[in-house]
């Protein structure tokens, strides 16, 4: 039998605190995200279809790394009840020890890790590549949905701008609409009581068209300057401007990584890895930082928990940044925090074990 009615408890207990931690961290930092999407939406710089992927690519970022703390501290969460409240000494009679939490914990690490590796290499690459292709698509479209009212709309890095009071109750027309333009170097101001957008899906390209309204074109004073009454006008409007954009290593699929020589894609990659890896190293910390005595609590060991995810986070995005720029060397790679924390593991280990023999033979020497 794989798992005893032990094993089941354990992985049980472990899965539900991690739920919890992932759900509260997860809400946490989309509220957030959320505000600050929201507030781009209603100034028009993204649409709600965007803001639902880069919602979506937030969710997956978020999973991706944070499922390795949150098994983490959902060991340490559980481990340190069952010790506070002695329940670890039952098990420990019962046969429970060190080596069967660790095959309980390891077993149930397996295939946490092979999500946080799908998330990470796969799926991640994929829903970055997607949101930027989304939003270039966007910013080459202008639409009435992308205009807000009551407000001033910028375009074209503030040479195109356009103020519409409101819509129509259809939603295709607009009211009170103000647009200040350049044409041939001199200044074009147009103001009308409605306009409409034709041309959406032209590739001749877009056209404002306004009706009953004013024109004043040129610099006031200069003899160039005129105004003019219209019934309808149209101004097409500019066309996106070729931006060169470049894919972030962050975008790139993890084979391309693989099979690059470049120093930067091969730290991007082992930055990569490391979440998977994260998800075994911190699991083989957590179980003896849970470790206390019956009267002694868990606090003192969780915050030295804390302390010490904290150090290691920073050592691991120290250690991209140091393999990237050749202060490391290759074949060092960013390996080394993981092992320390293994390595942290096994003195830990080791000193509980010696604090725990000399205690039961003062123990032993006093009843003697």
């Amino acid at each position: 039998m794989l798992f005893s009615i032990i094993d089941r408890m354990l992985i049980r207990e472990v899965f539900r605190a991690l739920l919890v931690i992932v759900s509260v961290l997860l809400l946490l930092i989309l509220a957030n995200s959320l505000v600050l999407l929201l507030g781009q939406v209603a100034a028009g710089s993204i649409s709600m279809k965007v803001m639902g992927v880069l919602v979506g690519l937030k969710v997956v970022k978020l999973l991706g790394f944070i499922l390795p703390p949150a098994f983490f501290f959902s060991i340490l969460w559980v481990l340190g009840r069952m010790y506070r409240d002695s329940e670890m000494v039952a098990l420990n009679c019962a046969g429970a020890g060190l080596l069967r939490l660790y095959r309980v914990f390891f077993l149930a690490a397996l295939p946490l890790a092979a999500l946080v590796a799908v998330l990470v290499l796969v799926v991640l690459p994929q829903a970055r590549v997607y949101a930027d292709n989304l939003q270039q698509q966007e910013k080459k479209q202008f639409r009435i949905g992308g205009l807000k009212p009551g407000a001033f709309n910028e375009f074209n890095k503030g040479r195109f701008m356009i103020y519409v009071g409101h819509t129509d109750e259809q939603g295709d027309g607009l009211r009170d609409v103000f647009v200040r333009y350049q044409l041939d170097g001199e200044p074009g101001v147009l103001v009308a009581r409605r306009a409409r957008l034709t041309g959406l899906d032209d590739s001749r390209g877009k056209y404002l068209i306004l009706e009953e309204g004013q024109r004043y074109q040129g610099v006031p004073g200069r003899t160039t300057f005129s105004i003019a009454d219209f019934s309808r006008y149209g101004i097409r409007l500019p066309d996106a401007a070729a931006e060169a954009t470049t894919v972030s290593r962050t975008a790139l699929p993890t084979s391309v990584l693989m099979a690059s020589d470049d120093i930067k894609f091969k730290a991007e990659l082992q930055d990569r890895l490391s979440a998977p890896l994260s998800v075994f190293a911190l699991m083989l910390l957590s179980v003896p930082l849970a470790r206390s005595l019956p009267r002694q609590g868990v606090y003192g060991r969780l915050t030295l928990a804390v302390i010490i995810y904290a150090i290691y986070m920073n050592l691991l995005s120290l250690a991209e940044k140091w393999m990237a720029k050749g202060v490391t060397p290759e074949w060092m790679g960013i390996w080394w925090v993981p092992g320390l924390a293994v390595l942290l593991a096994v003195m830990i280990t080791q000193l509980d074990s010696l604090a725990y023999s000399a205690l039961w033979r003062r123990w032993k020497g006093r009843l003697s």
